[in-house]
């Protein structure tokens, strides 16, 4: 990893941000400052994941998906970035144990557990990687929600500076358990974490109407 680069770019970020948003953030008090930890989050644009690396604030690691590496340039900023190629939809163990050893190592994982961008505001159903991860190596859970990015389209927006909310949860872990329905329900538990994080009209299948 470069990291010129990551502080270069880290900055440019910051000011594009500052400069073409209105951002709020709560709960950073919840972020571990050492120890490994998973930083589980929704995902409606391409900003999500830059505003979590952004604001992590400490070595990590962010799954993406394997198609932004293809480009050898594309690749190298995201490899820059701590960002890993994962196959959607496919959890192979040499992915596995690369998420296991960041954690290992004391690293954040990053990851989007609906495994894609929602093409509306509503969460969307969530694969099981995360809490696959999450029992494996018993590392907490730190949900993060993010809304109002999805008002970063088209080129209006550039002079409205919209309001984007980041927000912070309290770690959890997982209860011990084991089987892939286990990880079903744990799965949903994490998205509910994350949904509590939300709004109702971005929470999607993950309302508290729905898990009672």
């Amino acid at each position: 990893m470069s990291r010129l680069f990551f502080f270069i770019s880290k900055c440019a970020v910051r000011s594009f941000f500052w400069l073409f948003t209105r951002w709020y953030i709560s709960g950073r008090e919840n972020i571990p400052h050492t120890g490994p930890v998973i930083l589980v989050a929704n995902h409606m644009t391409f900003a999500e994941p830059c505003i979590a690396v952004l604001l992590l604030a400490r070595e990590s690691r962010f799954a993406a998906k394997e198609g932004f590496f293809r480009n050898p340039v594309l690749r190298w900023i995201m490899t820059s970035y701590g960002t890993f190629p994962v196959y959607q939809g496919k959890a192979d163990r040499e992915t596995l144990r690369k998420m296991e050893d960041y954690l290992v190592q004391g690293l954040a994982l990053g990851i989007f557990p609906e495994g894609t961008r929602s093409q509306n505001i509503a969460l969307i159903p969530a694969l099981n990687g995360a809490a696959l991860i999450a029992h494996r190596t018993g590392a907490p859970i730190l949900p993060l929600g993010i809304y109002g990015t999805e008002k970063m389209r088209g080129i209006a927006w550039y002079f409205k500076r919209p309001i984007i909310e980041i927000r912070f949860g309290k770690l959890f872990q997982l209860p011990p358990k084991n089987g892939k329905a286990d990880r079903e329900a744990d799965t949903r538990l994490i998205m509910e974490r994350i949904a509590e994080l939300l709004p109702p009209e971005y929470r999607g299948i993950y309302t508290k109407e729905d898990s009672q």
